[in-house]
């Protein structure tokens, strides 16, 4: 019996046909920036990438984004609102390769469409002011995420619900009467005197507390970590709140990393550490009253940008290493330490 060859070599032809019309044929080039007035169809953004997290910008109005997966939450937030912010500002979508394995930030969004039009010169400025090593402490970087505060917000708590509800009772939002103050205390062997962004914050900073709004006062601080000169000023801050607020009860609370970001985020009013990450994240996310010192002047000398409603920069000495050096103060003089942060 014969085989029929015909037919297979038939449609052999015809797709080789097509095949040669569609590349001989002049393809309809797609603008992706049709409603965006003075953009050109086919602009493709150009940005620094994290050292830790990447970032890269398709032909498809998209920006793609694989996140740094940390327990330094702060450090782990901090590529990826860069990055959420960046997609905005460029008028990109967002579209994360993974997302955050665990906890309430895997519910944060990993895939979104473009939703506005590129804005050059912001989107310029941002990359500008972020170089490569800076994403993890985007505290540095100025120009993106301070442009986002209300997405960072809505972002957030909607993730954090998620998890509260998906955990069926295991986790639960913490409690706070109004007037309720809580003030983030970082100090560790790392930070105290050690790291040129960090720096315990003088007690005057507290002196704006409604002492008639105020009837608790929450200390969120990592007992775990007893430094010794961590302990002395713990128990200072403690005696000097419980002075000034006689009225108000004061209490060291913390140690679960899941329990303290929800005391910030959801906090009536919030005193933030200085430059700390983990605060920088929670306080943004905070839709009461925050508190918090200036900013390091690194790239611009933006120090205090407007971040809207509610946000409240006070300007408090910081008794940072380069500020004890020339104080002549020294991570183990305790006594000289306290002082410093009682008379400022």
């Amino acid at each position: 019996m014969r085989r029929r060859t015909a037919p297979v070599l038939q449609l052999v032809v015809l797709l080789l046909l097509c095949c040669l019309a569609h590349l001989t044929t002049p393809q309809e080039t797609t603008n992706l920036y049709a409603e965006c007035k003075g953009i050109a169809g086919d602009w493709i953004p150009e940005c620094w990438s994290a050292t830790y997290a990447q970032i890269s910008f398709g032909g498809d109005r998209t920006l793609y984004f694989t996140p740094y997966l940390s327990r330094r939450w702060g450090n782990a937030l901090s590529p990826y609102w860069q990055a959420r912010a960046l997609a905005l500002i460029a008028g990109q979508g967002f579209d994360a390769y993974e997302g955050f394995e665990g906890g309430w930030m895997q519910h944060l969004p990993k895939k979104l469409p473009p939703t506005t039009c590129p804005e050059l010169g912001r989107f310029k400025e941002a990359c500008d002011q972020c170089d490569s090593d800076s994403w993890l402490y985007a505290h540095r970087c100025h120009g993106a995420w301070q442009q986002i505060r209300p997405t960072i917000i809505n972002d957030t708590h909607a993730a954090v619900q998620a998890w509260l509800q998906a955990s069926k009772q295991q986790q639960q939002q913490p409690s706070f009467s109004p007037g309720d103050v809580v003030i983030q205390s970082r100090c560790s062997e790392d930070t105290l005197l050690s790291h040129p962004e960090f720096g315990p914050v003088g007690f005057s900073f507290y002196n704006g507390i409604d002492a008639a709004a105020t009837k608790a006062i929450y200390i969120v601080a990592q007992p775990g970590k007893q430094l010794p000169a961590c302990a002395a000023i713990r128990a200072a801050k403690v005696k000097h709140l419980e002075a000034r607020y006689p009225n108000a009860s004061v209490q060291v609370v913390g140690g679960k990393l899941e329990e303290d970001f929800l005391r910030l985020l959801f906090a009536p009013v919030l005193f933030k550490d200085a430059q700390s990450s983990f605060g920088l994240w929670a306080a943004l996310a905070n839709k009461g009253q925050v508190f918090s010192v200036p900013m390091l002047p690194l790239y611009t000398n933006v120090t205090t940008p407007d971040l809207g409603g509610g946000w409240h920069w006070v300007a408090a000495p910081v008794l940072y290493p380069s500020v004890a050096e020339a104080a002549g103060i020294a991570k183990n003089d305790s006594e000289v330490l306290m002082k410093w942060l009682q008379e400022h």
